[in-house]
């Protein structure tokens, strides 16, 4: 099996000798005329995009069992053509064939001959077929262990590469391939929603064989006469509540919330293997994980990374106006993407425009050029360095994309420019990281105990009625969003990782009904420091125990927020409000000396290429630039903020360095 040779590394894509940032937008081809394919990727290439992420939607492209369609009749469907176009224009391409895509598809891509064998669907708890996705889209979901559902996906995969395999890299231009897309058994993946189906029901016996080894060890597990051989997923009705007298999670339901994640997990490497035994084991792999109701259960980051070595990253939207709890959810992914040792951490999905059904009626206002620019500037300020637009060029079903005929589509056209000139003229910003003041402590039980009492990410109900059981994940949720409120950065640690975290100065634990043991921890070299019940953040900072790296005193609306490498230090001042004065109170560092990066963008040009073969990255920009020429040096001591994403950059001496860090 052919290992990758296109990887992440050091916040950047790796493409045979070529370096080059991760800036793609999602360009859905089959739903657009194909006279609009080409000026669609020549504004991406001018608006400086490297790469092109498109889905293939199954359900289209085998409407019956065998019976392909890839533009003889429907020319849309001509994938090849489309790739081409890419190629022509320079740009990369990630293709993402699912099989499951979502995508505001009928069935989220699967083909309805597959929905409609009933023998294939996924059973959940109360024995009636899992149904996933959101209205108006809901579907059945397979099994996917089932072995026709392997066969028909394993078949479509063969198809995709035997039509796209010659525009692979290095012959094409097709660098990356995601496996499946949202993993969660199409938003259904919650306690008694996920698969029971018998298969599903085989395997977790041999999961918990190799977990146990034998019946003794399990009942002792368990509290329970239990044997290996005659073991059940848990149903509703099987216990009164999740957690045991003692307070933690029942053994029983955390173990099949860990077995759910490995569900997951192998149904990824099944895909994985696939596309590598296809010829594609050269691609690199991705996994989009959804922003879930709990994070990192019953999947977690590292745990997809870990076993399929997969470039993961999390979807992100916000229903508009943005706020900073949108932020915040932002903040906690980049920081578990950072646990996870991801090389580059990155969103697959961030929203730019907004999903609209036909017809639907909705509530909240449409969003603006200003707040995307600060909702990705956000995400560049908070320590993501990858990005993929979701969408780039706008289609049926979507509003606001920054690519369109439609008039109000220049100012988020511009806004999209101005942050791809800003990477592509100061790469070293995908280089550079937050710079942590404090670590957090994060217990995946106390994560597990939430699972176990929250319903799906689509809406399902929780059966179990025990808020007691999610104190401590949601005590280190609200601390983890006070964190960011009161401007301070932090770094997670996992409490229960085997042999310990490696230890550090100061490492902050949410209150005690969190069961993390304080005395290992300091063990481990760590200055732990436990928030006592009704302490807050704002507390420590008042008491000068948390200092904040930057202050906005007097600024709501916005984010300030700091990231190193080792060529600079850069300030991120986000501002998803009305311009302002306002005044940056940095620790022991000098008010002056700074240069504004983001003053006077110089947009990129670019024009097509010639050849076949896609150039990565190749994109004609001017050189790194050190600030914008005649921009008046800003004063941290007050100046205008402007709406949207300002970056100031320092790059003194040593000693300056020294003092900053």
């Amino acid at each position: 099996m052919t290992a990758p040779q296109i990887r992440a590394q050091d916040g950047m894509l790796r493409v045979g000798e070529q370096e080059v940032p991760l800036l793609s937008g999602e360009i859905q081809f089959w739903r657009m005329n194909p006279d609009a394919w080409r000026p669609a990727l020549a504004s991406a290439r001018r608006a400086g995009f490297t790469m092109v992420a498109t889905y293939l939607s199954w359900r289209r492209h085998e409407p019956t069992p065998g019976g392909f369609e890839w533009g003889a009749r429907d020319p849309r469907l001509n994938a090849r053509a489309f790739v081409q176009a890419c190629a022509e224009a320079g740009l990369a391409v990630h293709l993402k064939p699912g099989p499951w895509i979502c995508a505001e598809e009928p069935g989220g891509g699967y083909p309805d001959w597959l929905l409609a064998d009933g023998e294939l669907a996924a059973l959940d708890g109360w024995g009636r077929p899992v149904i996933g996705y959101n209205p108006p889209f809901l579907h059945r979901v397979p099994c996917y262990r089932h072995p026709a559902y392997r066969s028909a996906a394993r078949n479509w995969l063969a198809a995709v590469w035997d039509e796209l395999g010659e525009l692979r890299h290095p012959d094409g231009p097709i660098v990356a391939v995601q496996l499946d897309n949202e993993p969660s058994h199409c938003f259904s993946h919650a306690l008694y929603y996920a698969d029971h189906h018998p298969l599903q029901a085989a395997a977790f016996r041999v999961w918990l064989g190799a977990r146990y080894g034998d019946d003794a060890a399990l009942r002792e597990a368990w509290a329970a006469p239990a044997t290996i051989a005659g073991a059940e997923p848990p149903r509703p009705g099987d216990l009164p509540g999740v957690l045991t007298a003692s307070g933690g999670v029942n053994q029983w339901l955390a173990d099949w919330a860990g077995f759910c994640g490995e569900t997951i997990t192998d149904h990824l490497r099944f895909l994985q293997q696939q596309h590598a035994e296809l010829g594609a084991g050269e691609l690199l792999p991705t996994v989009n994980l959804i922003s879930p109701p709990v994070f990192e259960t019953p999947l977690a980051h590292g745990g997809v990374r870990t076993q399929t070595g997969a470039a993961t990253g999390v979807d992100h939207y916000y229903v508009p106006p943005l706020d900073l709890t949108d932020i915040d959810r932002l903040a906690k992914t980049a920081a578990f993407a950072r646990l996870a040792d991801e090389p580059l951490v990155w969103a697959p999905e961030l929203m730019a425009g907004i999903w609209r059904s036909p017809g639907e009626e909705v509530g909240y206002p449409d969003p603006t050029a200003t707040e995307q620019a600060a909702w990705w500037g956000a995400a560049l300020a908070l320590g993501y360095q990858g990005f993929n637009l979701y969408m780039l060029a706008n289609r049926e079903n979507w509003e606001y994309a920054p690519i369109d005929d439609a008039d109000d589509s220049a100012a988020f056209l511009d806004a999209v420019r101005r942050l791809a000139g800003l990477i592509r003229q100061n790469p070293d910003l995908l280089r550079a990281r937050p710079v942590g003041q404090v670590a957090l402590g994060w217990h995946p039980p106390d994560a597990v105990a939430a699972w176990c009492v929250t319903g799906t990410a689509r809406g399902g109900v929780a059966v179990h009625d025990e808020p007691i059981a999610r104190r401590g994940y949601d005590s280190w949720d609200e601390t983890a969003f006070d964190l960011l409120r009161a401007g301070i950065s932090y770094d997670l640690v996992d409490t229960s990782a085997p042999g310990g975290p490696i230890g550090g100065p100061a490492l902050l634990l949410v209150p005690a009904w969190s069961s993390a043991d304080d005395d290992r921890l300091t063990g481990l070299g760590w200055q732990v420091r436990r928030l006592a019940r009704g302490e807050r953040i704002d507390d420590l900072v008042a008491a000068a125990v948390l200092r904040p790296v930057v202050e906005l005193p007097g600024a709501d609306r916005c984010l300030a927020a700091v990231t190193r490498s080792e060529a600079a230090t850069y300030l991120h001042l986000v501002n998803w409000g009305t311009e302002r004065e306002v005044s940056v109170l940095p620790v022991a560092w000098p008010s002056t000396g700074w240069v504004d990066l983001t003053a006077e963008q110089t947009h990129l040009q670019a024009g097509p290429s010639s050849t076949s073969r896609a150039p990565v990255g190749d994109l004609e920009a001017d050189p790194p630039t050190a600030g914008a020429a005649g921009a008046e040096p800003p004063d941290l001591g007050g100046f205008r903020l402007r709406p949207g994403h300002t970056v100031l950059a320092m790059y003194g001496d040593d000693r300056t360095r020294r003092e900053m860090a």
